[in-house]
């Protein structure tokens, strides 16, 4: 009996031996990589579809006229997110960077169209889906998972306009916001923007059909919408109409979604208590 007892307690040492040897040689759970993205717009996209894993770190971020200012630099065994290779160039990351992705290679956009893509629900998917893929193929296990994000990524996008369009509907408004106008047009039918000859017309010193225009949102009680793109010339024309709001440029401490849906309250909190005609 006795010699029963030793054997089994011996058998007993033995395994939990194994089983710490067996630990010991088990390969180390794959990390998420890192990310650095050079613009903030990019950073936003990218801390989403991280999720829960918190690697994606802003190299820029927006200043209250709405700038892309340099805050930080890539650091060692980061890989870089960039737009495309003029952006990277911003900031000092040579396009042969071992470490650098570009989203598009030669990007056939403006600055101003680029700032709008950023606000427009046709086009924030498929930014989407570029970050989405390159975090992807650098962080391969965890594919799915950068799947599903990218799933709900779209539903915010779908879910945020819904709310715009419950709460404002039809309102009123002429638009000369530089940017944000992408997102409330898709939202607000009762948006006005001035067709794109006019609009370069206004920017080119057409200031008696600027006036004119603002003129008449004054007399139809109109809101008058600016955000920190629009062009100085109509920003100060529009500078002496008491019913007109300028949206705030979003902050990259900020939920990207929270900021969009803050652009629907801004509006109806402006509007709730005015009647137009």
């Amino acid at each position: 009996m006795p010699v029963l007892t030793l054997r089994r307690s011996l058998n007993k040492v033995l395994f939990t031996a194994f089983a710490l040897l067996m630990l010991l040689f088990l390969p180390a759970a794959a990390s998420a990589e890192n990310f650095a993205a050079t613009s903030p717009w990019i950073g936003f996209i990218a801390s989403f579809i991280a999720g829960d894993a918190k690697n994606v770190r802003y190299l820029s971020n927006w200043d209250s006229s709405g700038n892309v200012i340099k805050t930080s630099s890539p650091r060692s065994g980061e890989i870089i997110i960039a737009i495309d290779a003029k952006d990277a160039e911003n900031f000092r990351i040579k396009k042969n960077n071992k470490y650098l992705r570009l989203l598009y290679y030669d990007l056939p956009m403006t600055k101003e169209q680029m700032q709008s893509a950023f606000f427009d629900p046709a086009m924030l998917p498929f930014l989407a889906q570029s970050v989405m893929k390159i975090m992807s193929e650098e962080d391969k296990d965890r594919y799915t998972y950068y799947q599903r994000r990218l799933a709900e990524f779209q539903s915010k996008i779908e879910s945020t306009i819904d709310i715009g369009r419950h709460l404002l509907g039809d309102t009123k408004m002429l638009d000369i916001t530089g940017a944000e106008g992408t997102w409330i047009r898709s939202s607000i039918s009762g948006a006005v923007r001035p067709p794109g000859t006019v609009w370069e017309g206004w920017k080119a010193g057409d200031t008696k059909a600027l006036k004119a225009a603002l003129d008449e949102a004054a007399r139809r009680n109109w809101l008058i919408l600016l955000d920190p793109w629009t062009p100085e010339i109509i920003r100060s024309a529009a500078v002496g109409y008491e019913n007109r709001l300028t949206l705030p440029p979003p902050s990259k401490d900020r939920d990207y979604f929270v900021f969009l849906h803050d652009i629907f309250l801004a509006i109806w909190n402006k509007t709730k208590n005015v009647k137009t005609k």
